[in-house]
């Protein structure tokens, strides 16, 4: 449904030491796992349906599948139209429920989430398809009772041609898996909405993703995966998994492929996590800080590589803009402080 990777301004994926084989609990498998999908213009009713296809493919079969309209009963007559009722392969039945209104992709995965009964609820943007082993794969990691969520591989499927300018490192400006994320199996801060698992009656116990966090009511960041992981953590002392073999191939769009959009991605990450940083532990950002000190090299590298100098300028333009949105934040963060 976005582009929220919350692996956004910078890693919030931070690759920590997996728990010893003598520490690990006897594991227990996942009963069941519903898949819900969030959408909310009528637009993009193809991607939906290529969406739910997807689902049809999977080596693990959902227990359940939603799709839930973040809008009104109208489109979500309209999307229950593009939809088959029951897929062919597996004979599942595609649910779909509607919001009411347009209130943000993090209210509407709370609340379809509420809607569902499995013990996991697996997130799938709708600009996204599945590979076959997608469902299965994020399973894995929540046979450790610690888990309390797993995330996967967006791989992006380009609709135009991807800029020269656009580094790998800020990949997470289209909703995309970005250098600097963890390429084996590994513990992280938090999940990828958009390709994700979580324990769903935990994820509830929590409030679900902050209301006023992520893509909707005129916002393009994200920060909700990156505010449930570290409440969660704070909560229940346990932990994220990432899991590459978990593959979507997510949607990009030519209209985000331009320096305008890049840029505001950029500068409203930067800003949203120093809002993020001022309500939260000291140190709570350190993926984000080591990403930052990991650029000046980037940007060499891609300089002293003949022919890649749009790239250097993408890392250095991009690296600016989320500087700035960060000083903008603090700046906001300390006048909301002065004000409390």
């Amino acid at each position: 449904m976005t582009d929220t990777t919350d692996p956004a301004f910078l890693p919030t994926h931070e690759q920590v030491p997996a728990p010893t084989r003598e520490s690990t609990p006897e594991p227990g498998p996942v009963a069941s796992i519903g898949v819900l999908v969030c959408t909310h213009a009528p637009e993009r009713l193809d991607q939906v349906a290529r969406a739910v296809a997807s689902l049809d493919t999977q080596t693990r079969v959902p227990d359940e599948v939603l799709v839930m309209v973040d809008g009104t009963e109208q489109l979500a007559r309209m999307v229950r139209a593009a939809l088959p009722p029951v897929l062919p392969r597996t004979g599942l039945t595609v649910r779909v429920s509607a919001v009411g209104r347009n209130r943000g992709v993090s209210v509407a995965r709370t609340l379809g989430a509420e809607q569902m009964g499995t013990d996991v609820v697996a997130f799938l943007d709708d600009d996204a398809e599945a590979e076959p082993g997608w469902l299965a794969a994020l399973a894995v990691p929540l046979d450790d009772p610690r888990v309390i969520g797993s995330s996967g591989w967006s791989e992006p499927a380009w609709i135009g041609r991807r800029p020269a300018w656009l580094p790998d490192e800020f990949l997470w400006t289209v909703g995309c898996s970005y250098a600097g994320m963890p390429t084996e199996p590994a513990r992280v801060r938090n999940v990828y909405g958009g390709c994700a698992a979580v324990r769903r009656q935990l994820f509830l116990d929590l409030g679900g993703y902050d209301a006023d966090l992520g893509h909707g009511a005129g916002r393009s960041g994200g920060g909700e995966e990156a505010d449930f992981g570290l409440r969660a953590a704070a909560a229940t002392g346990g932990e994220f998994a990432f899991e590459p073999a978990a593959v979507i191939r997510h949607r990009v769009p030519a209209a985000r492929l331009t320096w305008r959009y890049y840029l505001e991605r950029c500068r409203s990450e930067g800003e949203l996590k120093a809002h993020m940083a001022a309500a939260s532990a000291p140190g709570s950002l350190g993926p984000e800080v080591g990403f930052a000190r990991a650029l000046p090299g980037a940007v060499v590298r891609a300089l002293l590589r003949r022919g890649h100098r749009a790239e250097a300028l993408g890392l250095v333009l991009g690296a600016l803009a989320v500087v700035t949105g960060l000083v903008n934040g603090s700046v906001q963060a300390r006048r909301q402080r002065r004000r409390a």
